[in-house]
């Protein structure tokens, strides 16, 4: 992602709708999964703020990513970082007991290597929670903006989780309720002539009380994904797990109490 656009986004990651709405699906999918204690690596940790939600479930988090403008910005919150590409993470198998990688899979060139970087580094019985932006009818000059490779589907997330080793516990669309809207702003942004060599992302900044709703929206649809998978949206949610190789839980996955 270009330089320009980290630090926009660095300055609507406390207020605009989209960022607390991830910030709150994440949280409560922490709070059902994830155990207390550890160490946690955020892959592109992007300006750092995710760091500070991961905190409170290890005693040490620490993130990495391959812009160093987005690692000056996180340094400046005093986390610890590392320039690092998610296809040849700096770690020695094993080593870490959660990993988030949060709307990050999508700029790699190749995601299967990826994942499979992030289960070398877990822990058997560690945790991945991961994001990514969904359908490929969705693609506008916002991906292209933010440089990425891909759009998934659910089912194909999936599949490549297992392919890489993992059991996945969780797998949800979210920004659920906002998809219709967000497909015809895109479907219109499609027919408005643009600049092929400086694509504009879509950060459309709301009047407060709309972007305050969409907030209280995405935190009903984080509430409520404890129960329930949304069938559609324009992201896509997955907690996975690296089987366990101890006897003793039988290879499942333990719920911590």
């Amino acid at each position: 992602m270009k330089s320009d656009l980290i630090r926009a986004e660095r300055e609507l990651e406390e207020t605009y709708w989209w960022f607390v709405g991830r910030r709150s699906m994440l949280e409560r999918l922490l709070r059902r999964f994830a155990k207390r204690g550890g160490v946690a690596l955020d892959l592109g940790c992007g300006s750092g703020r995710n760091l500070q939600l991961l905190a409170p479930y290890a005693d040490r988090v620490f993130g990495l990513d391959r812009s160093l403008t987005a690692l000056n910005l996180a340094s400046s919150l005093g986390a610890p970082t590392t320039c690092a590409d998610g296809q040849a993470v700096p770690l020695v198998n094993s080593s870490v007991d959660l990993v988030s990688a949060l709307d990050v899979l999508e700029h790699i060139d190749e995601d299967q290597r990826a994942l499979e970087e992030m289960h070398r580094v877990l822990r058997p019985g560690g945790l991945l929670f991961l994001t990514v932006p969904a359908y490929r009818f969705l693609w506008s000059e916002h991906d292209e903006a933010l440089m990425h490779r891909r759009r998934y589907v659910a089912s194909e997330l999936h599949m490549k989780l297992t392919r890489a080793g993992f059991r996945v516990l969780k797998r949800t669309y979210a920004v659920f309720f906002m998809f219709f809207p967000i497909f015809f702003y895109r479907l219109f942004r499609g027919l408005v002539p643009k600049n092929p060599f400086s694509p504009m992302a879509s950060h459309v900044l709301l009047p407060g009380p709309i972007n305050r709703f969409f907030i209280a929206v995405l935190r009903f649809e984080a509430w409520m994904c404890g129960a329930i998978n949304w069938p559609w949206g324009t992201s896509i949610v997955a907690v996975a797990q690296k089987v366990s190789t101890d006897s003793s839980t039988g290879g499942r996955y333990v719920r911590p109490a």
